[in-house]
């Protein structure tokens, strides 16, 4: 084939035409039908760009490619690939830094395309695959530039790619040297960053030098926002507001604090001794608070916390190409990363059993006397419990740390032919959580109590638990990938529109995860291989235990390219994948020893089911006039369960994010008004028609660009996916269940022994094949380029419209939505989402101005039952719960600036302000569905406010 842009190591890329997006979409160049390319300009270079295997010319590409190069990016004024890659249009629904504050991010960010869940987007590091999804371990100094498919392509890459491909790029044969320096500077304290970073290449691999060897380094720093340092969040969970005339509050702080409540259930009763005897509730974030059960006190949590996590990052690329002869290349890189984040949020809740046995002391100097002083007969209340938290050792602190190591040999080659190339990749992530605050010893703890030392109801004594915080591993986890691939390609016939080409492929792949929890992470699991010991850390998630799994599955692939004329192409792909079943090598019970109550260990299982599937995509571009180009695909998908939706074991997984009424009420395990319950929750290790099936799915896409103009170039794709048997890893959303406990009965164990002791309920969360979901939409992009009489200017609007999401639990369930309303599993889905980058280059100066917008949606609703929404007096005071439908979140722009100038040929100075009119993020009324921010809702908006920045290159 000639005129193919060969790249030795075998990545993927796409050529950029001139009036290419700058941001959001790189269109392919619109030749008219039937026209000489040659003729008309420039010889068009095949390449391969990501969703093909085939190198073609670019007019050719039937795919919805978006490419970010290193200009693109620095427009952006972002400097971390999180940040890049979560300001696309096209992308919503994706874990943020915000939810590792107590959400369920522990430390990570991703991509997530289309609103569909995070798992059905596949993130590639060139053209492989790694270990973790996790953005944040990804160094922007490595990165050349990013490819982002947003289209299904599973018959290529396999079952993890239905929603589409995000693919890095890392930097390629060059020998330039750069230094940087950047700095991120918030109007207000708190949340600023800087990194800093260094490449170098050596060796000309074209030349004489035959070989190029090109490394990179880069540190980058982020740090923490505290809730208390924004006005959008530094009111907590006690958060006045007006609609439509209307006072309200949103009061949803917890009755677990400092000093304790005193709860008997079986009175109904809750009271506060430290507040009858002192008037208040002795904490600066704690109220006062009256309803039906009496005068008590409740935490204001939200306060506390994080709006941002801190973090730190290193990482480095050192790659090695070299060239054996003229036919023949070989490559070797490595990307090593280490990234820790640490977030903060509120103190731990301890709830403690007190009765004449437990705690005798605690009982008789604050149950006793309540009794008598209300005729309570001896024997009618045997027992209590006390809301407690524990204030005095601060704010529970995780140390989230990734270290991924990402190593890969492969070669090129030309034979009889056939271009041949091949790789092996070995990818390894570690991932820790280390308990750097707040959580406690229980030993410790309750010695502690036990001895008088400390007590609890009047918080006297705290030096006496000072000694028992935890800084240790609580966890770590361990997830490798083994990955060999072969390709191979030749030209096979001539077409009217240039050669037919076939690519066939194979691929092995094997996928190992470890996790090995601590000592006081196994405790109180009910397995009789787990330590004996009593203890657990107070706010962690203990009761684990471990395992070891892994699964291998190998595929083969074809694809061929037809150009039937010259302004039609075809392309054909398809795969058969076969996954065999989950080995494990710790499987646990499920039914306790009715004499011991513990669980034994099992012997080692091949768990779940062994998955096959052959999937298929068909795509074409079609130019039937000049400067029109129309395009379109169908194919189809599946992904086999995660490892994790199937080895392992229940667990106790720590309390609900949110309180809600008692789902039976007058059970032993109720608590009065609004509480927290337990979460039990685990794999689906099934097998048979009771394990997990495949999820399956059909997409289909179509899309018209045109030119109508010079310059100026208008694009469009509908897009609709459907998916069937969809897995839910994470089981049924504890606010459904809890929302309808009749329907959800057989989750719920009821009562439940909490780990510390006393009686609840606990909902259990297990993998399991729901029912079907439909996602569709449409990408649009306008570009234009306009030389005028001072400079070149450009503008580049892009967008995605959704225009249906839905889903359900089950066959013949309704249909839920979070489509432009707080749906029921706690997320939202916008219905539009823009950004528009307007640049005016003029001499060596560059500016740009640009404009994110995101659509408005219905915010979380509560009944009167609930009270979390209250009638605000007139005097501030908290009036009658009440029903509430909702916040109408408005539409949301935020506008940015940025101005480069070249100071000289190989030195530039960039400044700019991100949200320079200081828009803080809009009102909501969520209360804890992403982490424990309330007031604004930290996955879809950013609290920093007006932000400075200033970025310094240096090329030598």
């Amino acid at each position: 084939m000639n005129n193919k842009l060969r790249l030795s190591y075998g990545i993927r890329v796409a050529c950029r035409a001139s009036f290419a997006a700058a941001v959001g979409f790189t269109a392919m160049p619109l030749v008219a039908a039937g026209a000489d390319v040659a003729a008309s300009g420039p010889v068009i270079e095949e390449v391969v760009v990501t969703g093909s295997s085939i190198a073609q010319r670019a007019d050719q590409s039937s795919l919805p490619v978006t490419v970010l190069t290193s200009e693109d990016i620095a427009k952006t004024g972002y400097t971390a690939i999180t940040d890049v890659i979560q300001q696309l249009p096209a992308m919503q629904g994706f874990l943020t830094s915000s939810q590792s504050v107590n959400g369920g991010g522990g430390g990570q960010t991703t991509a997530t395309l289309h609103a569909l869940p995070g798992k059905y987007t596949l993130v590639l590091i060139d053209g492989q695959r790694t270990t973790s999804t996790n953005l944040n371990s990804i160094p922007m100094a490595a990165i050349e530039r990013v490819e982002v498919l947003t289209d299904g392509a599973s018959a290529l890459y396999g079952a993890d790619a239905i929603g589409g491909v995000v693919n890095f790029i890392t930097k390629r044969n060059s020998t330039e040297g750069d230094l940087f320096y950047n700095s991120n500077m918030p109007d207000q304290s708190g949340g600023g960053s800087w990194s800093a970073g260094v490449s170098k290449g050596f060796g000309d691999l074209k030349g004489e030098d035959g070989y190029n060897i090109l490394f990179t380094f880069s540190h980058d720093v982020q740090n923490k926002l505290q809730a208390s340092q924004r006005a959008v969040s530094a009111q907590g969970a006690a958060l006045p507001f007006s609609v439509g005339g209307t006072n309200y509050e949103l009061f949803a702080p917890t009755s677990n604090t400092t000093p304790a409540n005193v709860i008997i259930s079986k009175l109904g009763v809750v009271y506060n001794p430290y507040l009858q005897a002192n008037g208040n509730c002795g904490n600066a974030n704690a109220f006062a608070f009256t309803d039906t059960s009496g005068t008590y006190c409740k935490f204001n949590y939200a306060a506390t916390v994080q709006d941002i996590p801190s973090s730190v990052r290193d990482g480095g690329l050192l790659k090695g190409t070299f060239r054996v002869s003229d036919k023949t290349t070989v490559w070797a890189e490595a990307m090593v990363s280490q990234f820790d984040m640490v977030a903060q949020y509120a103190p731990p809740a301890q709830p403690l059993p007190v009765s004449p046995t437990q705690f005798p002391t605690l009982w008789n100097a604050y149950v006793v006397p309540y009794l008598q002083q209300n005729n309570i007969p001896d024997g009618t209340v045997t027992s209590a419990k006390l809301g407690y938290r524990i204030i005095p050792n601060g704010g529970r602190t995780d140390d989230w740390g990734y270290a991924q190591r990402h190593i890969s040999i492969g070669f090129d080659s030309t034979t009889f032919d056939w271009d041949i190339s091949g790789r092996a990749v070995y990818s390894h992530t570690r991932s820790t959580d280390t308990l750097a605050g707040g959580f406690t010893d229980f030993a410790q703890f309750y010695a502690a109590v036990a001895s008088g030392a400390y007590d609890p109801v009047l918080g006297s004594g705290e030096s006496a638990i000072a000694g028992a915080t935890l800084h240790s591993q609580f966890t770590e986890s361990d997830t490798t990938i083994r990955e060999f691939n072969l390709n191979a390609q030749r030209k096979l016939f001539d077409l009217s529109g240039g050669p037919s080409v076939l690519s066939l492929g194979a691929e092995y792949v094997l996928t190992s995860q470890r996790v090995i929890p601590s000592a006081l992470a196994l405790s109180q699991s009910g397995y009789s291989t787990q330590p004996a010991s009593l203890d657990y850390p107070i706010g962690g998630s203990y009761g684990q235990v471990p395992y070891e799994a892994d699964r291998s599955n190998w595929g083969l692939f074809g694809e061929w390219l037809f150009p039937l004329r010259k302004d039609l192409t075809v392309n054909l792909s398809v795969r058969y994948d076969s996954y065999s079943k989950v080995h494990s090598d710790e499987v646990f019970g499920v039914t306790p020893d009715p004499v011991s109550g513990l669980i034994n260990q099992i012997a080692p299982a091949e768990l779940g089911n062994t998955f096959q599937d052959t999937t298929f995509k068909a795509s074409f571009r079609y130019t039937p006039v000049e400067k029109v180009a129309i395009r379109g695909s169908i194919g189809t998908g599946f992904r086999a369960p995660a490892l994790s939706d199937i080895a392992g074991a229940l667990s106790f997984l720590g309390s609900t994010a949110g309180s809600y009424p008692c789902p039976f009420q007058g059970s032993v395990g109720c608590s009065p008004g609004n509480a927290q319950y337990d979460l039990i929750g685990g794999p689906n290790g099934l097998s048979g028609s009771a394990g997990l099936k495949p999820e399956k799915s059909t997409q289909w896409t179509v899309g018209v660009r045109v030119e109508p103009l010079e310059g100026l170039s208008v694009g469009a794709d509908y897009w609709n996916v459907h998916l069937t048997n969809q897995i839910q890893s994470s089981g049924i959303a504890e606010q459904v269940g809890f929302n309808n406990p009749q329907q959800y009965a057989g989750l719920f164990i009821n009562p439940y022994m909490d780990p510390a002791g006393f009686e609840t309920i606990a909902f259990e969360q297990v993998p399991f094949n729901g029912g079907e979901a439909h996602y569709s939409g449409i990408d649009w992009s306008v570009n234009y380029r306009k030389d005028v009489s001072f400079g070149l200017l450009s503008a580049d609007w892009t967008g995605t419209y959704m225009l249906k999401q839905d889903y359900n639990n089950g066959p013949g369930l309704p249909a839920l939505t979070d489509l432009g309303v707080y749906g029921p599993d706690q997320q939202v889905v916008f219905r539009v989402l823009s950004q528009l980058f307007v640049t005016l280059q003029t001499g060596k100066w560059r500016n740009t101005i640009s404009a994110h917008y995101k659509s408005g949606y219905r915010d979380q609703s509560y009944s009167a039952g609930d009270e979390v929404v209250f009638l605000r007096n007139a005097d501030g005071s908290l009036g009658a719960p009440t029903d509430f439908a909702g916040i109408n979140v408005p539409s949301f722009v935020t506008f940015d600036w940025q101005t480069g100038y070249e100071l000289k040929k190989n030195i530039l100075v960039t400044a700019g302000i991100k949200n320079f009119t200081d828009k803080a993020p809009p009102l909501s009324s969520q209360s804890g569905g992403g982490g424990n921010q309330i007031g604004y809702d930290g996955r879809y908006y950013d609290p920093t406010g007006r932000t400075y920045y200033a970025h310094f290159n240096f090329k030598f």
